[in-house]
């Protein structure tokens, strides 16, 4: 049978480029909830060409066997487990479409069902199991195309018989080039679909069903992957990737972000149950990486399986059996030896002790009834002796002779009963056969022994101005501390229009120069879903701008798992229901978001409030001098100098906001205010504050290259201004303050007053803030804190102690 290609080289090769394969289990599709969040993740996650491979929904295979088995020994029960069936299924269709949608799938569900009652009642000749077994997995594809549908995503479903060929086989033998041109003529002249397609089941070259047997669905995924050449295939599981051992008996593990193509063979041959080895064998190992993530918290770490060079020695995964089975044969029975060696299924482990005369083969109790009955046809039952009551632990890791996690693994074994400890024949892995029960509490104590995991944290720097700039070069001098407590790397450098990217960690040695040289243009939206591929158990970002544009993406950076620092004050001061989105959007996804430099730049105010917060304590009012850059500006200002000069003069030192405007008109203040307010627990929006602006409405819509050439409009009445406060012995300052009433309302107020030359508020430091803070417990005399409250290193250096607070929360949260 051949199937000519009917499509361009051009179009085969953006296949080739552009279109990836997720896949999706049986649990992940159990119910109503789980379609729609699949929907979701197929919607934000998936190109709008990719591929989705599906399994049956929820346990559709086993009530499907079990129908089979029950016709033969009672027809009404038969009948019973069917008509559940029928309700299961229209049950999911009523509950996720309407209308139209609901309607089609409807009738080609009824028209289904009437056939398999024809079946049932022997009125429709189906003979073959796997045509009955298919219809789970054509239900499944059906319905999830349905439903993007009616979310207005251009999707459709492939029924993979109509272009997976295979020869019948115990496991079919795929007919790659037929195959291949097939799937390829069916997807390419449709670019901006997504397909939905049928896993575990082909079909021969007449047509007739095949199924591809045990795990078919994740061999099915990257099976398609490999006849377009796709670059990736995602396996959406209920695990968030691989583990250093099973959660499930092992505590405090640790998600890996990379294993190379031998390390998870390996692991998948010694029974991990997050991938089958058959998943491994179509695959393409210099293209493409097998990415496996977790459908039911998306923002987790995933594990990216692919060809990574020069791999350290080092164990990764500590994996356990708890049934072992050993097969123990004669060494002078040369040819059932033979037969052994020659068996398609591998061994754990094999050995031979010629002092005994003996040669043994380790497999997992799974494989006992296959390997029996394989005995029985080779008419040798009687020539090998069956052993029971073994386990297997393993340490799986490139080339683990060389490390030192072999010798703790050999001391912590040797005290067990052990039977035998090897090496894989390629040195990825050293199993030991115990000659007893598993005990969860030894694997506990082996984990703790061998892995010691210092988790990492990728870096997203997004501003490369005066504070990013300053950040950079703060970090090149502390990264050797920083790293002390984590593996820190930045694996980001953005502006607003270009980006530097390299999940591997930028080299910082004159980053400016790279920055030119390797970054290339970006969109946001795109690219915040792809960051939770980046290789780090957590990422964050710093948001070292001004930018409206990318406070409005918190909500979204958040839900892919980003942790935020933020200098940034458009987030923290954001109108009301906006704040509480991204408020609730980051309780959600439980992430951390620190943002002490957006008050007072360096000073530790957000951390004194909380503290004084969480010890019982209740803040009454706030005031002060809130802004280094007016501090600045006023501290330096009397009647023989020009205020715009000032003015000039601090955004050359980049002690202003880039737009001067920003400080003159009050709205940086009223930023700090709407934040501090917040955060103690009150509620305050923009409208609720008195302003009194320094900035003429005549300057205030013009471009900023004009009002910096118009600044000396503000100088006489500036001057004015200074001249009134000396008449009464006073200097002028821009005051912040906001205070918690009697009813419980706020009362919020900035604007110039008239301070005496001797009060603290007329003799700070030019640059300097202060706030002066009254509560319960400081009622009498305030606490103040005061200090550099503008400038790039100050900036920084609180940007870097938010860093340094993320690092102590995570390595707490271990």
């Amino acid at each position: 049978m051949t199937v000519e290609v009917k499509v361009t080289p051009e179009q085969i090769q953006t296949v080739a480029e552009q279109v990836q394969v997720h896949k999706f289990g049986g649990s992940s599709l159990a119910d109503a909830y789980c379609y729609r969040r699949v929907a979701r993740i197929v919607s934000e996650y998936a190109g709008a060409s990719d591929l989705v491979v599906v399994s049956a929904a929820g346990d559709t295979t086993n009530r499907i066997l079990a129908i089979i088995d029950a016709k033969a020994d009672d027809r009404g029960v038969a009948e019973v487990l069917l008509k559940q069936l029928e309700k299961y299924q229209q049950g999911l269709i009523n509950e996720l479409l309407n209308g139209d949608h609901q309607q089609r799938v409807l009738d080609l569900s009824q028209q289904d069902f009437k056939r398999w009652y024809g079946w049932l009642n022997d009125q429709e000749v189906i003979t073959h199991k796997p045509e009955l077994l298919s219809y789970g997995e054509l239900w499944s594809a059906r319905l999830l195309a349905a439903l993007l549908q009616q979310q207005g995503i251009t999707a459709d479903y492939i029924d993979a018989r109509t272009f997976l060929v295979a020869e019948d086989a115990p496991e079919p033998l795929i007919q790659v080039p037929v195959s291949r041109a097939g799937l390829l003529n069916r997807i390419a002249p449709h670019p901006g679909t997504r397909f939905i397609v049928t896993g575990f089941i082909c079909a021969d070259s007449s047509g007739r069903s095949l199924i591809l047997g045990r795990n078919g669905s994740d061999y099915s995924a990257t099976l398609v992957g490999s006849l377009i050449d796709s670059k990736q295939v995602t396996i959406w599981k209920d695990v968030a990737g691989v583990y250093s051992a099973d959660p499930r008996k092992v505590e405090r593990v640790v998600s890996l972000p990379i294993l190379d193509w031998q390390e998870a063979e390996e692991l998948a041959r010694l029974g991990s149950p997050v991938l089958h080895p058959r998943t491994f064998q179509p695959v393409n190992r210099e293209r493409m990486v097998i990415a496996v993530r977790s459908s039911l918290k998306v923002e987790n770490q995933q594990t990216r399986i692919g060809l990574y060079e020069d791999t350290e020695a080092k164990g990764k995964v500590l994996t356990s059996l708890a049934d072992v089975v050993l097969f123990r044969v004669d060494l002078s029975d040369a040819q059932l030896i033979d037969k052994f060696e020659n068996l398609e299924l591998t061994p754990l482990i094999s050995w031979n002790e010629v002092a005994q005369h003996h040669a043994y083969y380790a497999y997992h109790q799974n494989h006992l009834d296959f390997l029996q009955q394989w005995l029985l046809e080779v008419d040798k039952a009687d020539h090998v002796v069956q052993m029971e009551g073994y386990s297997m632990i393993a340490l799986v890791g490139n080339r683990i002779q060389e490390t030192a996690q072999y010798s703790t693994f050999k001391t912590e074994l040797s005290a067990q009963n052990l039977r035998r400890l090897a090496f894989s024949p390629d040195n990825n892995a050293v199993i030991a056969i115990l000659e007893q029960k598993l005990d969860n509490r030894l694997l506990n104590r082996i984990h703790s022994q061998l892995f010691n995991y210092r988790r990492s944290l990728g870096v997203l720097v997004v501003g490369r101005g005066n504070i990013g700039s300053a950040w950079l070069a703060l970090y090149r001098r502390l990264r050797e501390r920083i790293n002390e407590q984590m593996d820190v790397r930045i694996i980001g450098i953005l502006n607003s229009k270009q980006m530097w990217l390299d999940y591997n960690g930028l080299d910082l040695n004159d980053w400016e120069q790279q920055f030119d040289q390797f970054a290339r243009p970006y969109e946001m939206s795109q690219l915040i879903p792809e960051l939770p591929n980046a290789p780090y158990d957590e990422l964050v970002m710093l948001d070292l701008t001004d930018a409206i544009a990318v406070a409005q993406l918190y909500p979204s950076f958040f839900a892919n798992g980003l942790h935020i620092i933020s200098a940034n004050k458009r987030a923290g001061a954001s109108g009301e229901s906006q704040y509480n989105e991204i408020r609730t959007i980051q309780r959600e996804y439980e992430r951390e978001w620190y943002y002490n430099t957006t008050v007072g730049a360096g000073l530790p105010l957000n951390y004194a409030l909380n503290d004084l917060r969480n010890s019982g304590d209740t803040i009454r009012s706030i005031s002060g001098i809130f802004s280094g850059t007016m501090s600045w500006l006023f501290e330096n200002f009397n009647a023989d100098v020009n205020f715009s000069d000032l003015v000039r003069e601090a955004k050359v030192r980049g002690l202003s906001e880039p737009d001067p405007r920003e400080d003159l008109s009050c709205q940086d203040i009223i930023r700090k205010m709407l934040i501090l307010a917040r955060e103690i627990g009150l509620r305050l929006d923009w409208q609720d504050i008195d302003v009194d602006s320094l900035l003429p409405e005549s300057l205030a819509d013009i471009s900023l290259d004009e009002f910096m050439q118009r600044l000396p409009e503000l100088d006489a009445g500036m001057h004015d201004l200074y001249l009134d406060a000396q008449k009464t012995g006073k200097v002028p300052r821009l005051l912040a303050s906001f205070a918690v009433q009697d009813d419980d309302s706020v009362r919020a107020r900035v604007g110039i007053e008239y301070i005496p030359e001797g009060d603290m508020l007329a003799n700070l430091i030019p640059g300097e803030n202060i706030f002066v803070i009254y509560t319960d417990w400081y009622h009498e005399m305030p606490l103040v804190i005061s200090g550099p409250g503008a400038g790039k290193e100050v900036t920084a250096g609180g940007v870097q102690s938010d860093l340094n607070q993320l690092l102590s929360r995570l390595i707490s949260q271990r």
